[in-house]
């Protein structure tokens, strides 16, 4: 009895979780591809040669995080996406998510050089391993195993950071439009608009406010997407606290309230994804 239960679960776990090895060896490649640009980053001292002392300090800090973080996490993910682990699933696409937005700013945000073909590969691929594998979804099948999960805390997170973050990035943007100046901060990276400014106001803000809704109203949108942005918090949100670090460490200017901030919301989303996850039933 036990060997056939134990078979049972194994085929309904594969059955729902039908990610093709296509996109998960796309993820692995990206993974790759990210551990070497970032070792480049990290170790290379020409790298950002082009760059402005502050962009290139924040790109290095972004590297680290990313060589000893994001990149392992997307490859061990990858290994338990491909054994059929749900929340394994869920944190792979948590980690695409993140090396998809950060590398939309290197790809389009650095200066042309010898890394950029890698760094659009990286966007691609990554890209098309979210996209392929959303798309495989056996939605109905795993709306189940979240039956247990106790919604209304990473909701309430989720709509704290996009109203914390519109009201942050409106505020800066409308009060450089009437003082006719640019964004504090953008004059020092030398780039004609702040790349974090479009991404969070047209993609990922947005993307929080839909996840956060549907989450509180328990529908499949919400239940599935939940732990893939708070993971992209927890990384996002590591790896700008480095670019913190490295900033001070040449004395350029980062705010500690910054920094405070962002650890406080760091923890906060460690702790609501590992209560997600606790919550999520395998099979």
């Amino acid at each position: 009895m036990t060997r056939r239960f134990r078979y049972a679960s194994v085929c309904q776990r594969s059955h729902a979780m039908s990610v093709s090895k296509l996109w998960i060896w796309l993820s692995i490649l990206a993974g790759t591809l990210v551990a070497l640009a970032s070792g480049a980053g990290v170790f290379v001292a020409g790298t950002y040669a082009r760059e402005t002392v502050s962009w290139a300090t924040q790109g290095t800090g972004q590297d680290l995080v990313n060589l000893f973080l994001a990149a392992p996490a997307l490859l061990i993910s990858a290994y338990f996406v491909h054994k059929k682990f749900l929340r394994s699933f869920l944190l792979w696409l948590g980690a695409l998510i993140y090396v998809i937005y950060s590398y939309v700013i290197y790809a389009f945000f650095i200066h042309f050089g010898p890394w950029f073909l890698v760094y659009v590969a990286i966007l691609g691929v990554s890209f098309y391993s979210l996209v392929g594998s959303s798309m495989n979804l056996d939605w109905r099948a795993l709306l189940p195993r979240f039956a247990q999960v106790r919604v209304k805390p990473a909701s309430a997170f989720l709509m704290i950071i996009t109203v914390m973050f519109y009201f942050l990035w409106v505020s800066e943007v409308v009060k450089a439009l009437i003082a006719h100046m640019l964004p504090e901060g953008l004059g020092s990276v030398g780039l004609p608009v702040n790349p974090i400014h479009v991404l969070d106001m047209a993609l990922f803000l947005p993307a929080t406010a839909i996840v956060s809704v549907n989450l509180w109203k328990r529908k499949a949108v919400g239940l599935i997407y939940a732990v893939p942005l708070l993971t992209f918090v927890i990384l996002m949100g590591t790896a700008i606290i480095s670019m913190m670090l490295f900033l001070s460490a040449k004395g350029l200017p980062a705010p500690v309230a910054v920094e405070v901030t962002l650890g406080l919301l760091v923890l906060v989303a460690v702790y609501l994804t590992a209560k997600l996850l606790k919550e999520i039933k395998e099979s």
